[in-house]
């Protein structure tokens, strides 16, 4: 494990700032990357701790240093190690799981950290009952969201199942238990049983979840809770997502918030008793918005939220620390704007909806983006390195 820091000694364990650092998993992904802007911004020291020393968060200007820990998904209990020495070598006062392989690893292993560093996992049992889309439909409809009907079936049991196409198909959990540890599944769409059957067949134990596939617009509730009390939320909607028929959210706006849906969400955070970030995606169908997903950690368009105004990472940092922080209203009317934008709309043009794809290419007052930063370049430079490497593998 290596530890580098521009300005202090990287052994010293009072930081010179005197800010407070704080170890921050998850930095290869957007939703890591947007965690240490928030945090730098309100004036704590984040540091990267990443298992990719060429990750977002690893060359971010808004890292004041970087620890190498292992991968969680291969070795959860390293992980968990790494972060206890670095943790100490630095002198950090709390650390926040980034992913779900990271929440589940360090839920684990919690007592390995000594009481002055604080843990934003909670206990196994908590995250792996909001990681289960299994039981998400009970626990929804208690919170008074509806979710499309779902089966739960096998690839043996396609050619005798009852089902219309297109449907989407989804894992149990995001991260599931494979021969050479946790890996990710994600979701996607199957045009026909031929489809399905290779699908579910991909998934460990040949199972997993079959809903119809809805189209309409994508909403989501996101917010921070402490011990099941949410103590904001910040709604948006999703115009565009890549990939187009089962992706990440590549453009999107704040928006006023839907009284149902925030009462909702606010039940569901109590039901699950949850303490940390949250990430609720709901899909517009008809009049009707149905909780397609729960995504209980740092999410692709964190960044969204701090620009609007709420700095979800600091205020789960405070909580963790055992502070009250401020709540203050989101603005509303506040773009995001992904990367992968420009796929979303190139696809768009090339099935012919050319006047649509041209619009959405023009640039727009109050955008933040999941990487691109004028006062944060490096993570940009990563994306074009990423992009070239991509571009020479296929030809």
């Amino acid at each position: 494990m290596t530890a580098t820091l521009p300005v202090t000694d990287p052994t010293d364990t009072v930081p010179a700032s005197g800010r407070r650092r704080v170890l921050v998993t998850g930095v290869e992904h957007a939703g890591g990357l947007a965690a240490l802007r928030g945090l730098a911004a309100a004036g704590y020291e984040p540091w990267a701790a990443t298992e990719d020393t060429s990750s977002y968060g690893a060359v971010s200007r808004a890292a004041g240093g970087v620890v190498e820990v292992a991968d969680p998904r291969l070795d959860g209990e390293r992980f968990a190690r790494d972060l206890v020495e670095a943790a100490a070598r630095i002198g950090a006062v709390a650390v926040l799981p980034g992913t779900e392989a990271a929440l589940i690893a360090l839920g684990r292993q919690r007592d390995l950290f000594p009481a002055d560093v604080a843990v934003g996992a909670p206990d196994v049992d908590d995250t792996v009952a909001a990681l289960d889309k299994d039981a998400l439909a009970g626990l929804a409809a208690r919170a008074g969201f509806r979710t499309p009907p779902t089966l739960r079936l096998s690839a043996a049991d396609v050619p005798t199942a009852d089902i219309t196409f297109p449907v989407v198909v989804k894992p149990v959990r995001s991260e599931l238990v494979t021969e050479d540890g946790l890996a990710r599944f994600e979701v996607t769409r199957a045009a026909n049983a031929a489809e399905l059957t290779a699908t579910l067949a991909a998934l460990p134990g040949r199972e997993g979840l079959v809903q119809p596939y809805l189209t309409g617009r994508i909403r989501t509730v996101n917010g921070v809770a402490w011990k099941g009390e949410t103590l904001t939320t910040v709604h948006k909607l999703a115009e565009r997502t890549w990939p187009a028929d089962c992706g990440v959210v590549t453009w999107a706006e704040t928006v006023e918030r839907h009284p149902e849906l925030e009462k909702a969400a606010r039940a569901l955070m109590a039901e699950l008793g949850w303490s940390g970030l949250f990430n609720l995606q709901l899909i517009e169908s008809g009049s009707r918005h149905y909780l397609i997903d729960v995504n209980p950690r740092m999410y692709h368009s964190l960044g969204l939220a701090v620009a609007a105004g709420v700095n979800l990472p600091a205020m789960w940092t405070d909580l963790l620390l055992g502070e009250r922080p401020e709540v203050v209203e989101f603005a509303r009317g506040v773009r995001f704007r992904s990367e992968e934008d420009v796929r979303s709309l190139w696809a768009m043009f090339r099935s012919g909806r050319r006047g649509a794809a041209i619009r959405g290419l023009l640039p727009h007052a109050r955008t933040t983006h999941a990487v691109l930063s004028v006062t944060d370049p490096a993570p940009m430079v990563e994306v074009a390195r990423r992009a070239a490497r991509l571009v020479t593998r296929r030809s």
